[in-house]
């Protein structure tokens, strides 16, 4: 019996965990935090940042976008590969004038053999044989540097992707789990411009980029197991420029209405039966936050070596519409321990032979396995058949044992051992009626109540 009540508290134990943590996180971003404090990396990654922002030194020249995104539709989710597609509308805003400072310094460290091969190209003069100075040469011809960094510097805006038109133009952010759907993207509005005067009383001018695009997702659905049939899509976008040169920042203001920037458009929908959970005061549906991301070229023994980037997190929270499949496994395995409980309770109150009830028991469970294995590719329903079938053989070996043990005691006529097995057996049966009632009642009815 210690195995199996162990048993039955880890499995209340992890869907509390699972429970929690989930609310946790979903409160870090209702509260407006920029990233996860109780992630020691996380917390490391914006320290690192926080020490090189625009207050602690003056010289950066990193410009900041806010970005916010409205979802459209999720659509063709596969749980046996944890993936699904999304369509969705990106928009941009930052500072025109220190995305152009920005660029200057990123064209002098990164695009510098390109603006020379582009002089030389132009000049028909031969570029000089050897290694140079990039800067020195830039230097010498700053009006080149200038007219080329005027007539470029549009196409590194943070919302500039490819089009008919401009095929060679580079998408200047990417999809940390995913990949975009070809000949998806679309430009919702052109680069808009907008005048202000800042609180210094200096001219500035914002510009505001919006577009839409279809994403493949992939290994970013998570499935809440046993007791709940929920699911998490995750998707992650960061710029391709690391945080020397853009820092992105979650949009999660609100209009004038009240309502939220970032979220869902009206006629949002999710296929597979699934539907979205209801706002509460714990947590959203919809939730928006700032990670930091360090491309280590996937080798897990560097560590904070490589430049970092910030990267957008949005969760999308949903239940399944129809659980008529979750409920018939359920009612399944249900009714094969309740037969199982019946044939304990002839055992112990009445004296009868249950073993030879075993048999059907027995076939319950076989039944119920290959229910399970037939939906292998519903993760979220092969955990409940799992946890549960592995209590149901528990039950179904210790019955099995008290009953023959009851059994050697009649045959031998031995009233003591006859009595004590008699207690035992009323002991266990009142046991595993508690255990039964925790795993089809209590776990699943305090995991509602914590996670709808």
């Amino acid at each position: 019996m210690v195995p199996l009540i162990a048993f039955i508290l880890f499995c209340a134990s992890e869907v509390a965990y699972e429970r929690f943590d989930d609310i946790r996180k979903y409160r870090i971003g209702s509260d407006g935090l920029e990233y996860d404090i109780h992630d020691p990396i996380q917390k490391k990654y914006h320290d690192d940042l926080e020490g090189t922002s625009k207050a602690n030194n003056p010289d950066a020249y990193y410009v900041e976008v806010t970005v916010g995104t409205v979802l459209e539709k999720i659509k063709n989710i596969h749980s046996e590969t944890s993936s699904y597609e999304a369509r969705m509308q990106l928009f941009f805003k930052f500072d025109k004038d220190e995305f152009r400072n920005m660029f200057r310094h990123y064209a002098r460290n990164v695009l510098a053999d390109q603006i020379i091969d582009a002089y030389y190209a132009e000049s028909d003069e031969r570029r000089p044989a050897g290694t140079f100075s990039h800067d020195e040469w830039l230097d010498s011809h700053s009006e080149f540097f200038e007219e080329w960094i005027d007539s470029h510097d549009h196409e590194y805006y943070p919302g500039e992707t490819p089009s008919n038109v401009f095929t060679d133009k580079e998408t200047m952010f990417t999809l940390g789990n995913g990949e975009f759907v070809p000949d998806s993207m679309g430009v919702l509005k052109e680069l808009e411009e907008v005048q202000y005067y800042d609180e210094e009383g200096n001219l500035r001018t914002m510009c505001y980029q919006k577009i839409r695009f279809n994403g493949a997702f992939e290994k970013a659905f998570d499935s809440v197991r046993y007791p709940l049939d929920s699911v998490q899509f995750k998707m992650y976008i960061l710029p391709t420029m690391d945080a020397d040169y853009i820092r992105y920042a979650p949009d999660t203001s609100t209009d004038s209405d009240g309502v939220r920037v970032s979220g869902f458009t009206p006629y949002f929908g999710i296929t597979s039966g699934y539907r979205l959970i209801h706002d509460t005061e714990t947590m959203d549906n919809f939730t928006l936050r700032l990670n930091y991301f360090y491309d280590t070229n996937n080798d897990p023994a560097v560590h904070f070596d490589e430049s970092v980037r910030t990267q957008l997190e949005i969760i999308v929270r949903a239940n399944r519409t129809g659980i008529s499949l979750f409920l018939q496994a359920f009612i399944n395995l249900f009714s094969v321990v309740i037969w199982i409980i019946i044939a304990f309770y002839s055992q112990s109150y009445t004296g009868e032979d249950s073993v030879g009830m075993l048999g059907t028991g027995l076939f319950g469970v076989i039944s119920s396995m290959l229910v399970g294995l037939s939906m292998v590719s519903d993760a979220g329903i092969f955990s409940l058949i799992t946890m549960i079938n592995i209590f149901t053989l528990a039950v179904i070996m210790i019955m099995t044992y008290q009953a023959i043990a009851a059994k050697r005691a009649q045959v031998k006529k031995d009233k003591v051992l006859i009595a004590y097995n008699g207690i035992k057996l009323r002991v266990l049966f009142i046991t595993l009626t508690i255990c039964t009632i925790a795993m089809f009642v209590v776990i699943p009815a305090l995991a509602y109540m914590w996670g709808v």
